[in-house]
């Protein structure tokens, strides 16, 4: 009888929910600073993938599919030309706790391969942006850094308390890089 209901888990065992279960526990850490006499705010986050830089780095350089994983963000895309310097444009909306604010932003690339990504702002719906993405290789992973200065531009609501929604806004994000990471590690379909 025992063995019965062993075997009728076994399909239960390869959905997601289980498989989940059996990913590692990514979790995020942020902090957002708001400087009142410039009105520019800075982020800092970090989570650790139990990833190879190299993977890592084609998650977050895969800017044509980020939309596919990235809460909030509903296009992605590289818009340069192979040759030009790298130019994506990115646009979204984000909720911020009634408020829909809609972004769009086009954003310039510097790339050091598997170690580095410096971004700067264009033209968007910021005043500006600017910032960067690290991996750092840790013994049994990469940790992934991002750092941000940002200036919000005159459609950007200002609530009290907005930090805290802006961290737990780039946690999601990051958990959500994250866990495309340990997808692609381990070879299973975007569900």
């Amino acid at each position: 009888m025992q063995r019965r209901s062993f075997l009728a888990l076994i399909p239960w065992l390869f959905t997601p929910a289980a498989l989940a279960l059996a990913e590692p526990r990514l979790k995020a850490v942020a902090s957002v600073e708001r400087s009142l006499a410039f009105g520019s705010i800075t982020i800092r986050a970090y989570v650790d993938v139990p990833v190879d830089s190299r993977l890592a780095w084609s998650v977050l350089t895969d800017y044509d599919h980020l939309a596919e994983f990235v809460p909030d963000m509903h296009l992605s895309r590289r818009i340069s030309k192979p040759g030009e310097p790298t130019r994506v444009h990115q646009r979204g909306e984000k909720t911020w706790l009634i408020l829909d604010t809609p972004f769009e932003v086009v954003l310039l690339m510097h790339e050091t391969p598997f170690s580095r990504i410096h971004f700067r702002q264009l033209s968007g719906t910021l005043k500006d942006m600017y910032g960067e993405w690290r991996l750092l290789p840790l013994p049994d992973g990469v940790r992934i850094t991002y750092v941000a200065r940002l200036e919000p531009g005159l459609l950007s609501p200002r609530i009290p308390g907005d930090g805290l929604l802006i961290e737990a806004d780039i946690q999601r994000m990051l958990e959500a890089i994250a866990r495309e990471m340990v997808r692609r590690r381990s070879g299973r379909a975007l569900s």
